[in-house]
């Protein structure tokens, strides 16, 4: 390729990243997470003193250290075409405040988190006082006013549980409240109390398998992973991994956390034990393989996602990524047939699995094509590659969050 042609395809590549820059910087995603800023579990509770909804003064430390405590912290739903989380949770924590405080002394707090930091109106106080009544809620309703604890606890999601147990240790936090967690907070509050819980006890026969508390436990720990809460995902899948050693997909979803902690070498030993228990999962070998090509082991990394694209032909992430490392490892022919195979595979997905992950990894792919085109003195091909990327760039959402997108960022966990 002449100079002419070099400094056009570069001016070229300079427009397309000044254009695209803004984009790449604006989709991120977080970096680590916890269902509550301010506190996890394992943690001492911080204290809490507030007027409940009758203006009488509530002091947590009256109960802490010597029973288990729940607290909740919630909102009022004002548009009622969306399900109010925070009622039904109060609901259902009122039944076993019915079963339990007697028996055990288990105490329950709603701490309500008013409309406005600064202002409560009487009028909003009147409606709390309300629909406690309408619901037969009967554990104190805390209110927050100036949200001073809301804000100590760093709540992020409403509504949001805390369970103390009797060590005055925090041993469960939960954001939301979905209908598929119940069953998990069932367990939880068991445990909390004392009790062995009937699922607990058919637990000793049954450790595998659907419907087990070990798949329970995993697949409450994959929703804390899908939400970006790390941290809350890990306790509960360690709790699987111990009830059940041979679950292979809760070992590819620990890889996946260690993964995103950093942990290269734990989290290469959790892709391979769900690989040694079954040599079908996609995912883990694909995970597995990424994780070796961002460390720079590309002979082994190439197996491996050779092995996924072996298993399901529709991989088009590991197709993309072979190709990156045939490019790195400067195997031109190669990294151009697997680009083209991904770019295929790209145009006829369905647009509903089209993830905002994997469009960088297209414009990533993109950006390595029209090198590979331009090493080659093919201006045209090279400048078509950075068109589509740039396509790609202009319908990306912009998320908001924080920490770039890294290589690991790609994995998958079903």
């Amino acid at each position: 390729m002449d100079n002419h042609r070099v400094h056009h395809c570069s001016f070229k590549f300079v427009i397309f990243l000044l254009l695209i820059t803004p984009l790449l910087t604006d989709c991120l995603i977080p970096q680590d997470s916890h269902a509550l800023i301010g506190i996890q579990e394992g943690d001492p509770p911080k204290e809490v003193t507030l007027n409940d909804v009758n203006g009488r003064t509530v002091s947590l430390s009256n109960h802490l250290g010597k029973k288990p405590v729940i607290l909740v912290f919630w909102k009022l739903m004002k548009n009622k075409a969306f399900l109010d989380y925070s009622l039904n949770e109060l609901i259902f924590l009122e039944e076993y405040r019915q079963k339990y405080h007697e028996q055990t002394g288990l105490e329950i707090f709603g701490i309500y988190t008013p409309q406005d930091d600064k202002k409560v109106d009487e009028s909003e106080i009147t409606e709390v006082q309300n629909l406690i009544m309408v619901n037969k809620i009967t554990f104190p309703i805390l209110v927050d006013r100036g949200l001073i604890i809301f804000r100590e606890y760093g709540v992020i999601a409403l509504p949001s549980t805390i369970m103390i147990d009797r060590a005055k240790t925090i041993k469960f936090i939960y954001p939301s409240f979905p209908i598929a967690a119940r069953q998990i907070f069932t367990e939880q509050i068991m445990e909390l109390v004392g009790m062995v819980s009937t699922a607990k006890q058919e637990d000793t026969e049954k450790t595998k398998g659907p419907g087990s508390r070990s798949d329970r436990l995993y697949h409450y720990s994959l929703q804390m992973y899908k939400r970006g809460l790390l941290e809350q995902a890990a306790s509960p899948l360690k709790k699987s991994i111990t009830l059940n050693p041979d679950h292979p997909w809760a070992h590819n979803l620990m890889g996946l956390i260690l993964s995103k902690r950093g942990n290269v070498e734990e989290s290469s030993a959790e892709f391979a034990k769900a690989i040694e228990l079954d040599q079908n999962n996609v995912p883990a070998h694909f995970n597995y393989g990424l994780l070796l090509f961002d460390n720079g082991k590309f002979g082994e990394s190439a197996e491996l996602l050779k092995k996924s694209v072996t298993l399901d032909s529709n991989m088009t992430e590991a197709h993309l990524i072979l190709g990156l490392l045939y490019k790195q490892t400067g195997n031109t022919d190669l990294a151009l047939s697997e680009f083209g195979t991904a770019f295929e595979k790209f145009e006829k997905r369905d647009k509903g699995a089209v993830t905002e992950q994997s469009k960088f990894l297209m414009i990533s792919a993109l950006y390595a094509l029209s090198d590979l085109h331009a090493a080659q003195g093919n201006d045209k091909e090279a400048l078509n590659a950075l068109r589509k990327a740039a396509e790609i760039a202009l319908g990306l959402e912009s998320g908001g969050k924080t920490g770039l997108l890294r290589s690991r960022d790609f994995m998958i966990y079903e």
